[in-house]
């Protein structure tokens, strides 16, 4: 059973205020905190157990300590009624902290978890942990300003059973800017090796920054905080890595240049390129692959059709084909039957399937939950820029946390590992 202690701190409530976390499972033991310059003691304690949970990529069974008697029984208690009233209070008043509150609900949904009050300031050991732990983040929040800053400390084996597995990706704490606004901040994000995932979001969320960070088109600002691995590496070469994840992605197809006749498309993928060019050569090898890559996906009498004359379907596969010249482990697909008829529809999400069964780590970046296969067995919940909720698809996809998660009273329904959205 892994132990979780958190704490909160603030200084004039309001005011300059921070957050600790201990996690120890077994002899392993994980310490981080960060702060905020402007918050109140009780958000520093909700922020701190929301920290905590977001930490664990998969389903943990734990016991939380808190010496804070809002947030223990505001989690065992009071949020049941808070729900049922519409995030109401008794005196029919809006619920503090609202924000927080649904985030540590869709968190505390994914575990099985055990919440226990502790004394503070009573001499409890690993309480007065974390309540220096809050403190240091206070003071990093007073002088620097800076939101939540987290440092992993005596990490002495990996908590999580994901953690042995190869890691693909893995962001922590990254901070991302398209032109003046922050998309992303302490962004944190990981993806291992067999591990099929499907990211959901409205519009606006960040999917498409998300992809452009995994292609490399946006980066992170260089933080002490932030770090940002693919395969392992920090440091890697972009086309090297173009080579190992494959995406297919609707600004590529927007932007792809209509001239390109089918084969080249396919052949473009070896140079990350938006056609072919008389500078670029071609080995025996590579031409075969280009034609093993058509045959597998059906396109071989479109091999000399241009890419602009093609349907929106065909164009799909096109553009899946260019990714697949590599043979690439991780495939990532954004929104990939948008704008298709049900027929191609369909046939897409049999090739998606297919990857998946040759073993090839598969990430959906969409808001359409009919796109994502039964293969897929982890949810990710992105809103403006936060991941609000991340666990197993039969925990999350569901009608109270997906009309939560956009907002809109919506019903699921499910047929044979598919699911299908209506409204009311």
């Amino acid at each position: 059973m892994i132990e979780i202690y958190t704490d909160g701190a603030c200084s004039g409530n309001p005011g300059p205020g921070g957050w600790g976390v201990l996690v120890r499972d077994g002899n392993a033991e994980t310490e981080f905190s960060g702060g905020e310059p402007a918050t109140t003691n009780n958000r520093m304690e909700l922020l701190a157990v929301i920290e905590a949970l977001q930490s664990f990529p998969q389903p943990v069974q734990a016991r939380v300590y808190t010496d804070s008697q809002y947030v223990q029984k505001g989690i065992s208690e009071w949020i049941h009624s808070w729900k049922q009233r519409g995030w109401r209070t008794a005196s029919k008043g809006p619920v503090k902290n609202e924000d927080l509150w649904r985030r540590l609900d869709a968190l505390a949904a994914n575990h099985t978890l055990e919440w226990h009050w502790v004394r503070g300031h009573n001499g409890h050991p690993e309480n007065e942990r974390v309540d220096a732990l809050a403190r240091t983040g206070l003071e990093q929040a007073r002088w620097g300003g800076k939101p939540a800053n987290r440092a992993a400390v005596l990490p002495v084996e990996p908590l999580h059973p994901s953690a042995k597995t190869k890691p693909i990706v893995e962001i922590q704490h990254a901070t991302v800017y398209r032109g003046e606004t922050c998309v992303f901040s302490v962004f944190s994000f990981a993806l291992h090796e067999g591990e099929h995932a499907a990211i959901l979001g409205p519009n606006g969320a960040g999917k498409s920054t998300l992809l452009k960070l995994l292609s490399g088109e946006v980066h992170a600002m260089p933080k002490d905080e932030t770090r940002w691995a693919l395969f392992g590496e920090e440091r890697w070469n972009v086309w090297d890595v173009r080579k190992q994840i494959g995406i297919v992605s609707h600004d590529l197809q927007r932007d792809y240049l209509i001239c390109a006749e089918g084969l080249n498309v396919i052949l473009s993928g070896f140079y990350a390129s938006n056609d072919t060019y008389t500078y670029q050569e071609f080995s025996k090898s590579q031409m075969t692959r280009a034609y093993e890559v058509m045959e597998e996906l059906g396109v071989m009498d479109l091999s000399g059709r241009r890419f602009g004359h093609m349907s929106t379907g065909e164009q799909r596969r096109f553009l899946l084909g260019r990714a697949l010249v590599h043979d690439p482990p991780v495939l990532v697909f954004d929104e990939p039957t948008s704008g298709l008829d049900l027929k191609a529809c369909f046939q897409y999400l049999d090739l998606l399937r297919a990857q998946m069964a040759k073993g090839k780590t598969v990430l959906l970046v969409t808001h359409h939950l009919h796109e994502i296969p039964p293969e897929i067995d982890r949810v990710i919940f992105l809103k403006e820029g936060k991941i609000l909720a991340d666990g197993p698809k039969p925990t999350l996809l569901t009608s109270e946390q997906v009309s939560r998660l956009f907002e809109s009273k919506i019903s699921l329904v499910q047929a044979n590992g598919w699911y299908q959205t209506l409204p009311g």
